[in-house]
């Protein structure tokens, strides 16, 4: 009687034990999700089928109450790790690392001890249908970066209008070369200012003055300020724009004559040696 008793006990308790497992574990994935969503810290199971990224920018996939997918060979160990997070810098890195050793072929899947705090590191990675019967154990494998959409490049080549302009080079009509900005200004003093119709008037105007070696162009008033800032322009101001000189555009070219900074380029087949 008592043997029957302690047997429906157990029988009783095997659905509180089903529960209390399945809420620690998250329903299982069938495969990797195409587009997952990126945490920065994973937990189980609120981050199951989700991408964590690396220190390096490599994304992987985390699989919750999941063991190690068969086949996979150990390629190193790290203990006293309290999360799973620190277990990144040592992934695809070959080398050594304090107390954990990785051999090539890198490792590029790890499966976390929840219990133990270690971090077990595999060559193979992808997608492990191995169940860890609870919370003990997950696994993070590498995968492809998720894809995520992104703005065209408004920059055209050689444009002087901004906002195609930004980021480009630019020789003047004297061969100075500029790097061109838009959307900032310098702000330093400058010694000369003067209106010129475009912001190419303005980079021209500069490669004719020997000293200059930055300018600022307002877009509202045509207003060019020319300065001797070498360098990006630190301020952010949508209506302006803003270059810095790198110098002749033919400098490093030794074949050639140089590039005759502050003539212009008609003037430059006339150009006598000293």
């Amino acid at each position: 009687m008592v043997s029957n008793s302690f047997t429906l006990s157990k029988l009783l308790l095997l659905p509180l034990a089903f529960h209390l497992v399945n809420a620690v574990c998250p329903a299982r994935l069938t495969a990797t999700p195409g587009q997952p969503d990126i945490v920065d810290n994973p937990a189980c199971p609120r981050d199951q089928g989700k991408a964590v990224i690396g220190h390096d920018g490599t994304h992987f996939m985390l699989q919750c109450c999941t063991k190690k997918r068969p086949g996979a060979n150990q390629v190193g160990r790290l203990t006293h790790v309290q999360s799973k997070k620190d277990c990144y810098p040592f992934m695809l890195v070959p080398g050594y690392f304090g107390l954990i050793i990785l051999l090539t072929p890198m490792a590029i899947s790890v499966e976390y001890d929840n219990s133990k705090k270690t971090c077990t590191f595999f060559t193979l990675g992808d997608f492990s249908t191995e169940d860890a019967g609870g919370d003990l154990k997950d696994w993070l494998y590498f995968i492809n970066p998720p894809a995520r959409p992104a703005p065209d490049n408004i920059t055209h080549m050689c444009s002087t209008d901004c906002p195609a302009a930004h980021g480009q080079k630019y020789v003047s009509d004297y061969g100075e070369l500029f790097h061109m900005e838009c959307g900032k200004r310098h702000g330093t003093v400058p010694f000369k200012e003067e209106k010129t119709l475009t912001y190419r008037d303005c980079l021209d105007g500069c490669a004719k003055l020997p000293k200059c070696l930055s300018i600022d162009w307002s877009s509202r008033t045509k207003m060019c300020y020319y300065g001797k800032h070498s360098g990006a322009a630190p301020i952010v101001a949508p209506a302006y724009n803003s270059a810095y000189s790198f110098g002749c555009a033919g400098a490093c070219n030794k074949e050639d004559d140089a590039c005759a900074c502050g003539q212009s380029k008609s003037s430059k087949s006339s150009k006598t040696s000293p």
